[in-house]
């Protein structure tokens, strides 16, 4: 098994300090930027969220993200025009639940030249709803 840290068996509950939103999106997470002067794209791994909050997204998806590797994304709600691009960190990997598929916790950076600003802003509203 790939990118598993025995750190990480605590439970994904005992480990959250913030409210989450049982909510599932759309997140596309490059994984492989495009190369200078190149005529390929990036590779980007489609995956579904599972829940997330202001500073954090948990995920499932079929192709194992990487622990500790830091990527850009781009979350799209269901049904909505809403989209937000993101940057954030590959905290955890494990396999999901049902056997098959990974899931993944990605902490979310407070970079410029991203959404979080208004990512934070939905979710304080989502929240209030």
């Amino acid at each position: 098994m790939e990118n598993f840290d025995i750190n990480n068996l605590i439970k994904d509950d005992d480990r959250r300090e913030e409210s989450r939103l049982n909510r599932s999106a759309m997140l596309f997470v490059e994984t492989v930027s495009a190369a200078p002067d190149s005529l390929d794209g990036p590779v980007v791994v489609a995956c579904k969220t599972l829940d997330f909050s202001a500073n954090g997204l948990q995920v499932e998806m079929d192709t194992a993200l990487t622990a500790g590797a830091i990527h850009q994304m781009t979350l799209e709600l269901p049904n909505s025009q809403e989209r937000f691009d993101l940057t954030g960190e590959v905290r955890w990997v494990r396999v999901a639940s049902s056997g098959s598929g990974y899931v993944a916790g990605i902490m979310l950076f407070n970079s410029e030249g991203t959404e979080i600003i208004d990512w934070k802003l939905a979710i304080a509203n989502w929240l209030n709803d």
